[in-house]
């Protein structure tokens, strides 16, 4: 469940005594809200104040806890709300384990040990157009027009903010690219890069963050190898980078 003012998730507490459910629709709460239905705590429809989202979310999610009794607590099942603070573009996940310890977590992308998938121009959520960051190199053989072609098709879709730093060195038949901070689409870059490069050439990376706060579930990194291209999400929470490397994974392009 999705607020206007960035908070998500939910908690279930599991069975629960008839008094402890009466206990729990008597606490005081601004964002979250005990729901019978589902014997859950959720994200309720908030109306701006004046005071620190964070710490009323915590506060209210210790305080319908405290409000379970020692022995339902052991049996919920958990969950997990997530706050997203505007202005500072921080993500936050407060999650309720099995048997109701909670943990608390800043999340940190990572790409360490992140799953790829090929990238075959199926749709994949981007960060929105008008503020993608892009970072990374690359290097591929093509035309002695592919330098042109390519800064062309970089110029032609900035977006919100300034265009960065991009460098375009091209020789007879090769061409590498470097990207600092351009506010370009990413999209139309990894198709030009596709359709320019000959076949098996292409090679690097190209990161995808954001210009403005928050967007982290947005971003992505594009790899080229061996003909191919994939596409990864970062692992945003510390367990998950506490997993040993699978068959998915894959080292570095550049």
């Amino acid at each position: 469940m999705r607020t206007h003012l960035g908070c998500t998730g939910s908690v279930g507490l599991g069975t629960l005594a008839p008094e402890t459910r009466a206990r729990l629709d008597l606490v005081e709460a601004s964002w979250l809200e005990y729901s019978p239905d589902s014997s859950s705590l959720v994200v309720r429809h908030v109306q701006p104040d004046d005071q620190p989202a964070l710490r009323e979310i915590g506060g209210e999610l210790l305080e319908f806890l405290r409000t379970v009794s020692d022995q339902e607590r052991a049996q919920i099942p958990g969950g997990a709300f997530y706050y997203e603070d505007e202005p500072t573009g921080q993500y936050i996940r407060l999650r309720v384990l099995k048997g109701g310890f909670l943990t608390v977590a800043w999340a940190r992308p990572d790409y360490t040990l992140s799953p790829w998938q090929e990238f075959r121009n199926q749709p994949v959520k981007v960060v929105f157009e008008p503020f993608q960051r892009l970072n990374g190199s690359v290097k591929f053989e093509g035309a002695p027009t592919a330098g042109d072609n390519l800064r062309r098709v970089l110029e032609s879709t900035a977006g919100e903010y300034g265009q960065g730093d991009f460098e375009i060195v091209s020789t007879v038949d090769s061409v590498e690219l470097k990207l600092r901070d351009v506010n370009a689409d990413v999209l139309s870059l990894v198709n030009a890069l596709r359709y320019l490069s000959k076949h098996g050439t292409l090679c690097g990376e190209i990161d995808v963050t954001s210009f403005r706060a928050g967007d982290l579930e947005d971003y992505c990194r594009f790899a080229f190898r061996d003909g191919s291209t994939w596409i990864a999400r970062p692992l945003l929470w510390p367990e998950a980078l506490e997993k040993q490397p699978g068959p998915e994974t894959m080292k570095r392009a550049a």
